[in-house]
């Protein structure tokens, strides 16, 4: 007798040892799986203010004391939150919006356009400008804009299409028609960087070659509707990301809702054994006090300690199987949040290389103007907040076209690839350099007072008049003309890029290779 109670003990020990090492083991593997979706939640900040309430809800009932049965109320809300929310990244609004920009102020800017339609596409622009185009609203505003174009093609005689290329007995004239054509040249090579797309590059060599006027409208359309190909391709696959997140968040809440259900389930269970264990512990006591013939309580003892022992049998076969449930449960768990986490990791990744895309400029690697754009509002609101000087200046290749007409497209892209290294060596980590457009180049120098530009310009246009520059075994002469302003009390973005871009002209007018700066 002494001997099977002694294993009794012994099993009861084990029994609520193993219990004690499965709840800990619950509990740890609980919180690790509280915090990982406590991090992932985090990845839709700012998409939508509804959408960052109810994660901010879903975080206090997971953070500290985690409480199951309201993180399933609210996992619920997002799943329907997360299926009304399918839409695009910020980044791809912005880049969005920036381009629809682009391609009505190209129509604006477009010699032999009525002033009718030029008055109508200032005024979409500023109602673009002062709104924010979303996938929504985007496909209204692509409407409009290819409405625009159909009204241009239609209203601009065909008679007067002239090559844009072929010079013009108006100055002012052809040197619109150039920039407009560089300008598109830009946006197809930034939009051809990350496609293939072969109408692009066919429209990059027309451009090369030469464009009547009703041609490179036609061209215009055709990038319009690349933008929104490329648009609607981004949203398709954030959608896809969208309704994976969906499907695996209501994975968890019902393996967590299964969960809850086996756990109510396994304690009743252990409720249930403990009733019994104490029934016959107490069977016991009453045997032992109303014994009279000690051969008789001997036997009620083995009974009842059999009883016991079964009883503890159950509880531990149950205990095994309440864990390898629990342990499977947070298996599948982990592999479907694996799988989220990988699929989460190549959107972001996705969506950082599509920034640093709409950011930068394919040809040369440094910012674009649209990073250009951001910067400057940046550093006016640091200038307005603080006093510190700013000032900017342009950087114009001189006699671009002949070293594109001597040496031919690629020869014109190596030299900018070489002047943009250059200037790059000579600025400051705090300074700011972007490609405006075509061979023309800003800079913007935080914390520098207009007096000490002269040092920091000459330096640039010296460095390079000295390159040594080859192309295809030809010595290639490059100078830069430079203009420069800096801001002062009452100015604006525009007015000091304006007084910079009059410098540069006196630059080019006193006979190129040197550097002005408005003291205005």
């Amino acid at each position: 007798m002494d001997n099977e109670s002694q294993t009794n003990t012994v099993r009861l020990d084990l029994s609520s040892q193993n219990q004690q090492k499965v709840l800990r083991s619950f509990k740890h593997q609980i919180d690790t799986l509280s915090q990982f979706i406590l991090r992932l939640s985090k990845f839709y900040d700012g998409v939508n203010p509804l959408l960052d309430k109810e994660l901010q809800v879903l975080r206090g009932h997971l953070g500290g004391k985690v409480n199951f049965t309201l993180a399933e109320v609210s996992i619920g809300k997002l799943t329907g939150l997360l299926m009304d929310n399918a839409d695009h990244s910020r980044q791809q609004n912005a880049k969005f919006q920036a381009l629809l920009e682009d391609a009505i102020q190209q129509l604006r800017e477009t010699p032999d356009v009525p002033q009718a339609l030029k008055e109508d596409s200032q005024q979409f622009l500023q109602t673009i400008r002062q709104s924010y185009a979303s996938i929504y609203t985007g496909q209204a505003y692509l409407e409009k804009v290819l409405s625009l174009y159909q009204r241009a093609l239609a209203e601009i005689p065909a008679t007067q299409g002239n090559k844009i290329t072929k010079p013009s007995t108006d100055q002012d004239e052809q040197r619109l028609h150039q920039q407009l054509v560089c300008e598109l040249r830009e946006l197809v090579l930034q939009l051809s960087g990350a496609s293939k797309d072969e109408e692009l590059q066919e429209i990059r060599q027309r451009l090369d070659h030469g464009l009547q006027r009703n041609e490179l409208l036609e061209c215009c359309l055709v990038i319009v509707r690349c933008l929104l190909k490329d648009v609607l391709k981004d949203r398709k696959q954030a959608e896809r990301f969208i309704t994976s997140l969906h499907s695996t968040l209501n994975n968890v809440s019902q393996a967590v809702g299964r969960s809850l259900k086996d756990s109510q389930a396994a304690y009743q269970v252990k409720v249930q054994s403990n009733q019994q264990l104490r029934q016959h512990l107490q069977g016991i006591e009453l045997a032992v006090g109303e014994a009279h013939d000690l051969s008789l309580l001997k036997q009620q003892a083995c009974d009842y300690l059999s009883k016991i022992a079964s009883t503890l049998d159950h509880r531990e076969r149950a205990d095994k199987e309440e864990q390898l449930v629990l342990m499977n449960l947070l298996r599948d768990m982990k592999d479907q949040l694996t799988l989220l986490e990988k699929e989460a990791s190549e959107y972001k990744q996705k969506l950082l290389q599509q920034k640093y895309h709409s950011h930068h400029d394919p040809l040369t690697q440094i910012p674009n103007r649209y990073a250009y754009n951001d910067r400057v509002e940046l550093e006016y609101r640091r200038w307005r907040r603080y006093g510190t000087d700013l000032s900017l200046a342009l950087v114009d290749v001189d006699h671009f076209k002949g070293i594109n007409d001597k040496y031919g497209h690629a020869g014109g892209d190596k030299t900018l690839q070489v002047i943009a290294q250059q200037i790059a060596k000579c600025l400051r980590s705090t300074d700011f350099l972007a490609r405006w457009g075509g061979e023309e180049f800003v800079i913007l120098f935080p914390q520098t007072p207009i007096a000490e530009l002269d040092s920091v310009l000459e330096k640039i246009r010296q460095q390079i008049e000295k390159i040594p520059f080859k192309f295809k075994e030809q010595a290639v002469s490059i100078t830069v003309s430079l203009g420069a302003a800096g801001f002062s009390r009452e100015d604006d973005v525009d007015t000091v890029f304006e007084r910079a871009d009059r410098a540069l002209y006196e630059a080019k007018h006193q006979g190129r290779n040197r550097c002005i700066i408005s003291k205005g």
